[in-house]
């Protein structure tokens, strides 16, 4: 068996599972790393929370083929993955906004391992990997230790984005309630700190992609890069497919990627989907919410922007590590 599976017993987990409807969360390991080319020393993945879906499509996350023109854009979830996705597509698309605006996101750059967390009826993997699109562009929350053998030997051109923690939790937590859970942003903070939402940890996450080595093809940004320097970002990425356009052309580019025209926009909302976007409590939210960098100033209580702070100094001793989550 290429995973090892454990059940979580973190008492308020336990107590309160059921009624936040995270009955099948489980912990995932990763014991076949050793293609992960990574710059840490004595390096063993840690366990990551999916569902038990995982289980059911385990062999197909293994046998996934990569193919070398893919396109990626891998984060832990809630990290501007979706901003990120557009920018990639439309610099890859010769900025064809036409297109983009036609076909939702979703099929333009679908997430391969959502089966991996969620019933969805369908296999995930099978769906991209039936696509006769070329090339393949490819979401994923993957960590390191999970991507499909043949990425490493593949080696597709993959932008990671990182976003600050805090920003991360409040984000994932309305997220979440879009979808399913029911608990409190309290409740939904504890668990994010026990590292017991979907695909944590994020601090794992994020410092194992910044660890590859000789990883030419993985290229790392940051949504605050994004909100503070969109141009800078865009160059670098631009760069990295080996595009060039004009200013006029980047100038369309960055209204693009504005947050109200993100927001508004349709293609990039999800709202032709309706079973996983329906909020659970009847209120107005977007799949795209504020687009601020510290709007978790406003949500979150003292104590609990405390507890996010301390979790990441206990977490990433490393004070370069520690950077990323600034």
């Amino acid at each position: 068996m290429s995973f090892e599976y454990t059940e979580i017993t973190d008492p308020l987990f336990v107590e309160n599972k059921r009624a936040n409807d995270e009955g099948n969360f489980i912990m995932v390991r990763a014991k076949d790393y050793n293609k992960v080319p990574i710059a840490l020393p004595d390096w063993q993945p840690e366990p990551h929370c999916f569902s038990t879906e995982f289980r059911k499509y385990e062999q197909d996350l293994i046998d996934f083929e990569v193919h070398p023109d893919d396109v990626w854009v891998a984060s832990y979830p809630k990290s501007g993955t979706t901003w990120c996705q557009e920018m990639v597509w439309l610099i890859c698309n010769d900025l064809n906004f036409e297109a983009a605006r036609a076909e939702s996101l979703r099929t333009r750059f679908p997430f391969l391992d959502i089966s991996l967390i969620h019933d969805i009826n369908s296999n995930s993997f099978a769906k991209i990997r039936e696509s006769e699109r070329r090339p393949r562009f490819i979401k994923t929350h993957l960590p390191v230790s999970m991507l499909p053998k043949s990425y490493w030997t593949a080696k597709p051109k993959t932008v990671y984005i990182r976003r600050n923690p805090k920003a991360v939790g409040v984000s994932y937590y309305h997220h979440s309630r879009r979808i399913f859970y029911r608990g409190t942003m309290d409740n939904f903070i504890h668990s994010f700190i026990q590292e017991h939402q979907f695909y944590s940890p994020i601090h794992a996450h994020v410092i194992e992609y910044h660890e590859l080595r000789d990883c030419d093809n993985v290229l790392l940004i940051s949504y605050e890069e994004m909100k503070h320097d969109l141009a800078s970002v865009v160059q670098r990425v631009c760069q990295f497919f080996d595009k060039s356009y004009s200013e006029s052309q980047l100038s369309n580019l960055y209204g693009h990627l504005s947050f109200d025209s993100m927001r508004n926009n349709k293609a990039c909302n999800y709202e032709d989907h309706t079973s996983h976007t329906r909020p659970i409590d009847g209120t107005d939210s977007r799949f795209l919410r504020k687009g601020k960098t510290d709007s978790w100033k406003e949500e979150l209580t003292p104590e609990l922007i405390d507890a996010l702070d301390r979790w990441t100094l206990e977490k990433v001793p490393n004070e370069q590590h520690r950077k990323l989550f600034s």
